[in-house]
């Protein structure tokens, strides 16, 4: 989603499905775990601790990627055309903080929308228009497309 705020400022908003699931994730991911031993030991009829493992074998991967990419995530980046600067907010502890543009090395435009800095790379969840953000991200940024651009 994208939003002119001001003349020259565009906001990217991460949606509330996916804000939701990061801000709930290990309860969803417990709650999964739980829901799938159940079935296995009252439906499939296995043992208690063979539904388990089977549990943790389709839960645990999630939990990996979660947090390799967690906290990559950005719930509002807001560039600032006139001004020259990005502004990344988190709804955790790292809060919300500024950054020029000449300091954002490139954006992948894939999926999301990644950012890559000196020191973090944020996402957020690409727009469906994908060809006017990247007429207003070219002019400014190194624009990476990724290995289908023309898709």
């Amino acid at each position: 989603m994208t939003d002119a705020i001001g003349r020259k400022a565009y906001t990217f908003l991460m949606p509330v499905e996916e804000r939701f699931f990061f801000d709930h994730f290990y309860k969803i991911a417990i709650t999964l775990l739980i829901i799938i031993s159940w079935l296995g030991v009252y439906v499939s009829e296995v043992a208690a601790a063979h539904a388990l493992v089977q549990g943790l074998v389709i839960v645990l991967p999630m939990c990996v990627v979660n947090l390799v990419y967690g906290k990559r995530f950005a719930d509002v980046v807001t560039l600032d055309f006139d001004a020259r600067k990005a502004r990344f907010s988190f709804h955790d502890e790292r809060g919300t903080f500024e950054r020029d543009f000449h300091e954002i090395k490139k954006v992948n435009l894939q999926f999301y929308l990644t950012f890559v800095l000196d020191d973090a790379r944020i996402m957020i969840k690409r727009p469906k228009n994908k060809k006017e953000i990247l007429r207003m991200l070219a002019p400014v940024f190194t624009v990476n497309r990724g290995l289908f651009g023309g898709l």
